[in-house]
C-alpha cells in the first residue's frame, strides 16, 4: 500500500490536498493489472482499512481529484459530489 505524505499529492510539492481516496486493486500476477477501483473514503487510513478488511493482498490507495473549481467541503461534514458536479455544470453553463 502506498500513499501520500501529509494528506497531499506527492507530499505537498503541487499543493492540492485530496478531498476523498480511493483503492485500486489489482489482479494476482506481477502485472500490476487493475481488478477493479472502489471509491470513496474520507482518509487514507479509512481506504486501507476497507482493503485490508477485504482480505486484499495486492491493492493501492490513492488521493481522488475531480475536475471542478477550489471547494473546501465545511466544518465536520462530507462534500457532497453532486453538489460539486451541479457547480461544474453551472459553471460550464450547461454545455453538454
Amino acid at each position: 500500500m502506498t500513499t501520500a505524505e501529509a494528506g497531499t499529492v506527492d507530499g505537498g510539492r503541487d499543493g492540492r490536498v485530496p478531498l476523498l481516496y480511493g483503492v485500486i486493486r489489482f489482479e494476482p500476477g506481477g502485472e500490476r493489472r487493475v481488478r477493479d477501483t472502489t471509491i470513496t473514503f474520507d482518509s487514507p487510513g479509512s481506504a486501507e482499512l476497507f482493503a485490508i478488511e477485504q482480505g486484499w493482498h495486492d491493492y493501492q490507495v490513492t488521493p481522488l481529484f475531480f475536475f471542478v473549481d477550489a471547494v473546501t467541503p465545511p466544518a465536520g461534514s462530507r462534500m457532497l459530489l453532486d453538489a460539486a458536479l451541479a457547480r461544474a455544470a453551472r459553471r460550464a453553463g450547461g454545455r453538454r
